[in-house]
């Protein structure tokens, strides 16, 4: 049971990291305004909660991030949602592993 944890970790942490080291090490970020060359206003951790507020165009969508609004690319902000279906998916299996060895 030990292993399978451990195992689904790693699995979870080298998602992230080649989600993150494609195209160079990139952070997902959100922008006070619809360009890379505005104000930063986060650099996403792994706690914080984005939630689409809608597209702003092909290249940008508004989001929310712990209540504050700004803008993020399309781009990271699909990177973003695969970190989370790849995190939600290693914490259920790590869920039913431990159940199942409680059985």
């Amino acid at each position: 049971m030990k292993k399978a944890i451990l195992s689904l970790a790693i699995l979870f942490q080298v998602v992230v990291a080649s989600a993150n080291n494609k195209g160079g090490n990139q952070e997902l970020t959100v922008y006070k305004q619809p360009s890379k060359e505005t104000e930063i206003l986060k650099v996403l951790s792994e706690t914080d909660e984005v939630a689409l507020v809608r597209p702003f165009n092909n290249r940008w969508s508004i989001v929310t991030v712990n209540k504050e609004v700004g803008y993020m690319s399309s781009f990271q902000l699909s990177q973003y949602n695969k970190q989370q279906r790849a995190a939600a998916i290693a914490k259920a299996k790590a869920t039913k592993t431990k159940q199942n060895g409680r059985s």
